[in-house]
């Protein structure tokens, strides 16, 4: 989840207008190379790169057929199909909410707006997980705060004898989880329940595994986040009090009883929060064996503790 100050987004003022129709016969080198520039123009980051993702959206295919294509012209639905979704880019919506689908652990994820977009950085709670979880006959897992369940998904798959719990406090966001869930075939292995991440309920216990990607955001960070996080996605996924805390105090004054002996906590932090979690972490009763792991940006992405005791 982006942390760093990002450019904001741009005021109407500065964004030059979009055609009231496409043009009536444009190559898809010639769209692509206008599309460019009319999201160069609008400040958008990338837009070479999500002018290419959403041309290639428009015509039903990847960017190597796009690119096989290029001297065609493109038929007018699936131009006025394109410059539609210019238009919402132009707006600084994010490009995976644009085309509904985000790739996470090499799978398809089906996103909107009721969900964080999965990041390539949180494929680093689920190496790490696996890692620390070793190969228990039939693990049970727990994914605090699921949101597109992609977390949970990539598990299920890794680990085909795992029982897997997935909770968030958002039944919209449930409802595009149990989706995706069936997409990839885990559906039969995932229990939803809707609970508030900071009171779930106590017969969720006796875990090997619990990982979040959690609210980290500070409040005062808000201001400065990139247009497309602060705009569009979903605050109660993102906003973690006033330092951006708060979840990972209640999560681990509560999680030692929630795991067996030897079991695991795996949480995704804020590069600036890491020294702090694990402050908090090894100061809780229970848990030892706390580590930090990093992204391949390298910055500080997870940290790992284990419920002491043998399993």
């Amino acid at each position: 989840r982006p942390t760093k100050p990002r450019p904001s987004k741009p005021s109407a003022k500065t964004l030059r207008p979009m055609p009231a129709t496409p043009p009536r016969a444009f190559s898809l080198a010639g769209l692509l190379s206008e599309a460019t520039t009319f999201l160069a123009e609008h400040h958008v980051p990338s837009p070479r790169l999500d002018a290419e993702v959403l041309l290639a959206h428009a015509i039903g295919g990847s960017k190597t057929e796009m690119y096989a294509r290029l001297r065609a012209e493109l038929a007018p639905h699936p131009r006025a199909v394109f410059w539609q979704t210019l238009r919402r880019r132009a707006r600084r919506e994010p490009v995976p909410y644009i085309t509904g689908v985000q790739e996470f652990w090499s799978l398809d994820f089906s996103v909107d707006r009721h969900v964080l977009i999965p990041r390539p950085d949180t494929e680093r709670v689920v190496e790490v997980a696996l890692d620390a979880l070793g190969s228990p006959a039939a693990p049970r897992i727990l994914d605090l705060g699921t949101g597109s369940v992609c977390i949970a998904a990539a598990l299920a798959l890794e680990l085909p004898q795992a029982q897997v719990w997935a909770c968030d406090v958002s039944a919209e966001a449930l409802a595009v989880a149990r989706a995706n869930a069936v997409r990839h075939g885990v559906a039969d292995r995932i229990t939803f329940i809707r609970t508030d991440m900071r009171e779930w309920p106590a017969t969720l216990s006796g875990f090997e595994l619990i990982v979040t990607n959690p609210p980290y955001i500070a409040e005062p960070d808000f201001v400065s986040l990139q247009a497309e996080v602060r705009d569009w996605e979903p605050r109660l996924a993102l906003n973690g009090g006033r330092d951006g805390l708060n979840f990972y105090r209640s999560l681990l004054q509560d999680c030692p009883g929630r795991l067996r002996r030897g079991g695991w906590l795996v949480m995704e932090v804020g590069a600036s929060q890491s020294e702090a979690v694990l402050r908090m972490a090894r100061s809780q009763g229970g848990l030892g064996a706390c580590r930090l792991s990093y992204d391949y940006g390298g910055w500080p992405r997870v940290v790992a503790a284990r419920r002491q005791g043998e399993r």
